[in-house]
Parts: structure tokens; sequence; C-alpha cells
């Protein structure tokens, strides 16, 4: 015999699914800020040497 209910597996699944919601969005816009930021840095580094390949 099973000793749990269908009912309490639908259960658990919608609240992992819920959890997942929450955690989902907070992972991209931590990756998003990350990469965003490297990019930024490669942006100014090229931007530096340009202007000191101008001053020269």
């Amino acid at each position: 015999m099973n000793k749990y209910n269908s009912g309490d597996i639908i259960f658990s699944l919608f609240s992992i699914l819920g959890l997942l919601f929450y955690i989902i969005p907070i992972i991209f816009i931590i990756w998003f800020a990350i990469s965003t930021t490297k990019q930024l840095k490669r942006q100014t580094k090229l931007l530096e040497e340009i202007k000191e390949s101008i001053k020269q």
C-alpha cells in the first residue's frame, strides 16, 4: 500500500515550483549584474587604451 496520498505529492510539487519562481529570477539578476560589470570593465579598459593612444 502507498502511504502517500496523490494530493500530498501534487502539493509538494507545487511548493517546489513556487520556490523556483522566486529563486530563478534572483539568479538571473545576479548573473546579469556580474556580466554587465565585466562588460563595463572591458569597455572602460578599451576606452582608456584609446585615450592613451590619442594623447601620444
